[in-house]
């Protein structure tokens, strides 16, 4: 989720780092032209990553103009068409890399629980709100409308039943592709299903940060980097690399992702916006100013810390931060370095801002707040184009009601729209309690916001130190997280809102930036800390009787009544659920009264045609002895041929090779593309174990600073690695590559080698910135070795 509205402020401030995709070559990559072969318009890229729960979400919902899938089956159908499409407008040379949401960092599994709770009660009023409607039409004696079962969105949570399906369901898509489509024979797929923990786009920034540090890695390879969420412009920021674009859907008018129709942000563009706005520093140091940059945003809004009271978007919080860094920085330090923040700088930056800028702040957010009028007005004029639209439906309603069903599934939808729309705004309904204009604000900010007592003032002030204390560890958390990777998985910030802005710049006690990392929490303990009680059915059925029992060991972890604070809110999506916070270990013993916790392995997996480079060459180096020894650190310098970087070994359930494979879809129509049986799989799956969290480098790299990189020896590649008989790792050799080509010659395809001076020629001269396996349906199914 990130920054909410940040793209939008993007897209205003900085308009020339987006370049709208043609409709024409959209069309083309619909129709399946999606290589120059076929005529297919543009550069391509090298490498293409894909956060597949920004991609599984809307292929689930109701996006105009599509409606709700009805099955799951058109919901992968749905799914792999926009891989495809995304592949096809994309055209990877090298990689294409899809990671899945797996089990989140606590801090992150937090405001997950609040999303999906959120969920659960917005359900049960529409399902109130739908029977007001259906007691309104029996009054106009219409007959009863046609209703599809409400399918349950948060089962789009890693162990559900339904995400088992689908990680099946999407190997089994590479395996065809694979073998059926040319351009996918071409390139290395690498799939990190929702049994490997981590959020989908950090996997993906882990997979960068590895390349980077390899010997041999070609600085200018070209990423492109598909989702939705705004924080993935941030990743790309802090990747550091000199070619990153950012693939998303164009908004509507409505601000909801458009159908089929994309645009690039091409961070490369606004890296030199970046640097002409900061031109007043001199010996300025445009990398390091650009993690500060990133930093400053985690202020404004992010999905690990609530927002900073006054500090928004749309009251210009963000604008005034900036501003303020360019007067600050010509006096003293960069915020950050090399991920690690500059406590020693950042509380006076902080005390300086609010010392210039508080009384701007205060003036911006009264003028923010004085216009939900506005937002009240919107409210009002969609509920009369609703109106408007029952009456014209009423009237269309023949004498002989022949068309009666059609009219009454046409009102109950706009009734329902209408119902939704005046129970979702809530702005004005419950009142702040204090005014930031007031001088004694602060006391009742705390007083109404955390329950604190300002009248003992020492354990008052004590309080909001500790406070303070932990939303600057914070900051360290995510600073870290976006920079090296999850440096926490137990951590989060205990409180629902933020300290104000004038208490952090006042704090002068100690930050302990120290944090262990932990490990990840079992799958199924992520399930009973984020899904509601309405969501039961998500969960292994041993555990549903204690989580629909209040009274049982789990009851206690599902409280009945949630308290929202609306105060600040204009719409009920935006306001701030008081959870009780999870305690994990504490969750943990108590599912493990009632089921066997079995330990989740997850594994990536690299797969690619048989004649490829990556299988040729891994074939040689793997080996048969390496079936005993499941992962090998790949040696130094590869990734100059193979865009793969870490360790890789033998899949346990790799798909039968060079046989007939039947497709693993039980229950589903034989009319579904994807389900058509591959006649003999010429597809290769390997293990593949990621490289270690590597130095933190804010630098553009060149091919000197990558030839000098130091090696790391392969003890240290991963603890998942077992590093076994060292002596075998061969370094890339011509007889693999001479062999790569014949074959691929003799089935009637370019090899890499005669392709490679003409692709390096097209690198030259190409900018890519433009300036303008069986699946059951039983629920309990699972995968075993």
């Amino acid at each position: 989720m990130g920054i909410a509205g940040f793209y939008l402020w993007l897209k205003r401030w900085y308009a020339t780092c987006i370049e709208n995709i043609p409709m024409d070559v959209v069309s083309d990559a619909m129709r399946g032209i999606g290589h120059p072969e076929d005529g297919a318009k543009g550069p391509g890229f090298d490498n293409l990553y894909l956060d597949m729960n920004g991609l599984v979400h809307p292929c689930c919902h109701d996006t105009a103009p599509l409606p709700e899938p009805a099955s799951e089956e058109e919901m992968f159908e749905r799914i792999f068409a926009q891989v495809d499409l995304v592949f096809k407008i994309v055209r990877p040379r090298k990689c294409l890399v899809m990671c899945v949401d797996g089990v989140a960092p606590q801090s992150k599994m937090n405001q997950q629980r609040s999303r999906r709770f959120r969920a659960a009660e917005e359900s049960v009023e529409s399902g109130r709100l739908s029977a007001e409607c259906l007691a309104e039409l029996r009054k106009k004696g219409l007959p009863e409308p046609d209703i599809r079962p409400r399918w349950d969105h948060n089962v789009i949570t890693p162990a559900t039943p339904f995400m088992e399906r689908l990680g099946l369901a999407v190997e089994w898509f590479i395996l065809k592709k694979l073998n059926e489509d040319p351009a996918w024979g071409k390139i290395v797929v690498v799939f990190s299903d929702a049994h490997v923990a981590g959020e989908g786009e950090h996997k993906i920034m882990q997979y960068i940060r590895g390349l980077r540090v390899q010997p041999g890695y070609d600085p200018n390879t070209s990423h492109v980097i598909y989702g939705m969420d705004a924080d993935l412009i941030c990743l790309g920021l802090i990747t550091h690399e000199r070619n990153v674009t950012i693939l998303r859907n164009q908004l509507t008018d409505s601000f909801q992702a458009a159908h089929n129709a994309f645009c690039y942000f091409h961070i490369a563009e606004y890296r030199e916006c970046l640097r002409k706005s900061f031109l007043a520093l001199s010996g300025m140091n445009l990398e390091r100013i650009i993690d500060d940059f990133v930093f400053l945003c985690f202020f404004v809004g992010n999905d690990f810390l609530p927002h900073i009271p006054l500090i928004s978007l749309k009251a210009k919080g963000l604008e005034m931060l900036l501003n303020h860094y360019v007067e600050e920085l010509c006096n003293t330090s960069y915020l950050t370095n090399k991920g690690e923040v500059n406590f020693a700088v950042l509380p006076g930056f902080l005390e300086r801002f609010v010392a210039n800028y508080m009384n701007q702040l205060k003036r911006e957010y009264a003028i923010m707040w004085g216009m939900r009028s506005r937002a009240k007005c919107r409210v009002k004029e969609s509920l009369e184009q609703c109106n408007a639209g029952v009456k014209a439906a009423l009237g269309d309603l023949k004498p002989d009601r022949s068309n009666a069903q059609k009219i009454s599934n046409v009102v109950y939808g706009l009734l329902l729209s209408a119902a939704k729309e005046r129970a979702r705004f809530v702005g004005g309904k419950e009142p702040l309690g204090f005014s930031y204009s007031d001088e004694n604000f602060r006391d009742k900010y705390y007083e109404t916001k955390f329950g604190w007592d300002p009248s003992n003032r020492r354990k008052f002030e004590k309080k909001i130190a500790r406070c303070c204390a932990e939303y600057y560890r914070g900051t360290q958390w995510v600073m870290r997280y976006y920079t090296v990777g999850c440096p926490s998985w137990e951590w989060f910030y205990p409180y629902y809102y933020a300290p104000l802005l004038e208490d952090l710049a006042a704090f002068s006690g100690t930050v302990n930036v120290e944090m262990h990392l932990g490990v990840p929490r079992h799958p199924v303990v992520q399930l009973l800390a984020v899904l509601p009680r309405l969501s039961v059915k998500g969960l292994p059925e041993p555990l549903h009787n204690a989580v629909l029992d209040p009274d049982s060991v789990l009851g206690e972890f599902y409280p009945d009544t949630i308290d929202v604070d609306h105060s600040e809110a204009n719409f009920s999506y935006q306001g701030v659920l008081k959870l009780p916070f999870i305690d994990s270990e504490k969750l943990q013993a108590a599912c493990q009264t009632l089921v066997e916790l079995v330990p989740d392995r997850g594994v990536v997996i690299v797969m690619c045609h048989k004649m490829s480079e990556l299988s040729l060459y891994l074939e040689e180096f793997l080996g048969e002895r390496a079936k005993k020894n499941p992962v090998k650190p790949l040696p130094p310098g590869i990734a100059s041929r193979i865009p793969i970087a870490g360790g890789v070994g033998h899949y346990k359930w790799e798909w039968p090779r060079d046989e007939p494979v039947e497709c693993p879809m039980d229950g589903i129509s034989g009319e579904c593309s994807f389900v058509s049986p591959i006649e003999c799989n010429a597809a290769r799956c390997y293990r593949y174990v990621a490289s270690p969290h590597a130095e933190y480098r804010p630098v553009l790299l060149s091919k000197s600073d990558i030839d000098g990189i130091p090696v790391a020896s392969p003890s240290t590649v991963a603890d998942a690695i077992v590093t076994g008989d060292n002596r075998a790792a061969l370094s890339y050799n011509n007889k693999v590559c001479n062999k790569a080509e014949n074959r691929m010659s003799a089935c009637g395809n370019r090899s890499h080698g005669s392709r490679s001076k003409r692709m390096r020629e097209e690198e030259r001269t190409c900018r890519p910135v433009s300036t303008g396996r069986t699946i059951s349906s039983d629920p309990t199914h699972s995968r075993t070795p």
